[in-house]
């Protein structure tokens, strides 16, 4: 069931291009619920976020869900329980440990590139795919501080051949925001693969072809 289109202010004459986006994403392999979400909903989403970013990550630093970030900044913002088992994910790195303007860890998904870096000792695999550069963080415990892991945007492949949809962007929220949006979305499925994420758009008016 797709719910909140209906609720949501200033659709106007977009309405009809945003039906066919929510009835495109509804249709989709692994989505289980649809829901537009209106502004208090976003602004509730983005303070149980805030909450699980303010926590420390791996423990090394806190947390900031770009990803999710701008998809709750667009005019339009989807929430979707999905079954994370079937759902098609963005295949591109999300995920990498910044301090400022500094890369000091990323998601690697060459093999070819794992292997050199495991060649270093002072590169620290946290996992498979995940590097942290050792000898790019900062000594300077007050620069310490201002590491973050951060979760980045990407580009929804739902939507990718959809003209009408502009800066679509793709993001998955924290375990407690997970809780927060199958709660909005009424979902109570308890099983480990079901999950949730989140897409923001701007829509634009598609001419029609004479």
């Amino acid at each position: 069931m797709v719910s909140g289109e209906d609720d949501h202010p200033g659709i106007g004459m977009e309405h009809a291009e945003l039906r066919n986006v929510l009835d495109k994403l509804e249709g989709c392999r692994g989505v289980l619920s649809v829901r537009l979400l209106d502004e208090e909903e976003k602004d509730c989403i983005m303070r149980v976020e805030g909450q699980a970013e303010d926590k420390t990550l791996w423990g090394m630093c806190k947390s900031l869900n770009q990803g999710l970030r701008e998809a709750v900044s667009r005019k339009y913002t989807i929430a979707m329980v999905i079954d994370t088992s079937k759902f098609e994910y963005p295949h591109h790195p999300y995920t990498r440990m910044e301090c400022e303007d500094l890369i000091v860890g990323e998601q690697v998904m060459d093999e070819e590139k794992i292997k050199e870096l495991k060649k270093d000792p002072t590169n620290l695999f946290l996992w498979n795919e995940f590097v942290v550069y050792v000898k790019k963080i900062p000594r300077d415990p007050e620069r310490r501080k201002k590491l973050r892991v951060v979760f980045l945007p990407r580009a929804p492949p739902q939507l990718t051949s959809t003209p009408s949809v502009e800066k679509g962007v793709f993001g998955v929220p924290s375990v407690e925001g997970d809780l927060e949006i199958k709660k909005l979305l009424g979902v109570k499925d308890e099983r480990p693969e079901i999950g949730s994420c989140v897409i923001g758009l701007e829509v634009k008016i598609v001419p029609m072809q004479n």
